[in-house]
């Protein structure tokens, strides 16, 4: 059985998925799971406190992704694979509502990591056409993901692959 912290989490998802962050009360996650306001900001002091921790797990895995060791196309792969896995939260709560972007310190963190992606897909001392590639290359993981994330996701890993595989021809 999930714990209540995680229970919160999952009914918080599925109701900003369905009706957008800025739609949702705490009032009603604590309904969805028969609790009451009081519990569920015990848990999570706000709102955004909630947001932040569902956006946690994916910024984990960009973290990981890019602590591990690995040749330009394993991470670039790897990191795709992290957006594939997140693409719900990304579309619902980046795109549909922007939800994401208001919360500093989840744009900081996300911000650090996708200048640290850059630096290593540019490889060591690149030179201006490599980090100008190495930005594209990482730039071309996300949108495609988000925008078409009800679409099979192995389909879409092969697309995204193949465009950023032409870019270094």
């Amino acid at each position: 059985m999930l714990s209540t912290r995680a229970q919160i989490l999952d009914a918080a998802h599925r109701l900003f998925a369905r009706q957008g962050y800025q739609h949702t009360s705490i009032r009603e996650i604590a309904e969805q799971l028969g609790l009451t306001k009081t519990a569920v900001l015990y848990h999570f002091p706000s709102k955004a406190d909630i947001l932040a921790a569902l956006a946690e797990p994916f910024l984990d895995d960009l973290q990981r992704t890019l602590s591990g060791p690995g040749t330009r196309e394993e991470t670039l792969e790897a990191l795709l694979d992290v957006y594939l896995r997140h693409r719900f939260l990304l579309r619902t709560n980046l795109v549909h509502d922007l939800a994401l972007l208001a919360q500093d310190a989840v744009v900081r963190r996300f911000t650090q990591l996708m200048l640290d992606a850059n630096k290593v897909i540019a490889g060591p001392a690149p030179d201006m056409r490599e980090k100008v590639r190495a930005a594209q290359a990482v730039a071309m993981l996300s949108d495609p993901v988000i925008a078409h994330a009800d679409e099979p996701p192995e389909l879409l890993r092969a697309e995204v692959l193949r465009g950023v595989r032409l870019l270094y021809q």
